[in-house]
């Protein structure tokens, strides 16, 4: 089978799959990237995340971005962060 990598670019940081995984064809692979682009919306921290789906031979699929990614502009604020002591 395939083995496809999933580049993630959230909070200012881009991390390399170095392992991939295993999938019969694109979409699987398409699939499993937007599986994990919305796990990573779910914390406020990562909501522009992006996920780059490379094939087998490191071409580009598609570049998923969480469906929380939008303008900074037109984001909440974060969460007031209150003083421990």
């Amino acid at each position: 089978m395939p083995r496809y990598m999933y580049h993630i670019h959230a909070a200012g940081v881009t991390s390399r799959d170095p392992a991939g995984k295993q999938h019969p064809n694109d979409g699987r692979a398409v699939a499993y990237g937007q599986l994990i682009v919305d796990e990573l919306a779910e914390d406020y921290e990562y909501r522009g995340a992006i996920v780059d789906v490379l094939s087998p031979s490191g071409r580009l699929i598609p570049r998923l971005v969480s469906g929380g990614a939008s303008p900074r502009w037109l984001q909440p604020p974060p969460p007031a962060q209150r003083a421990l002591h």
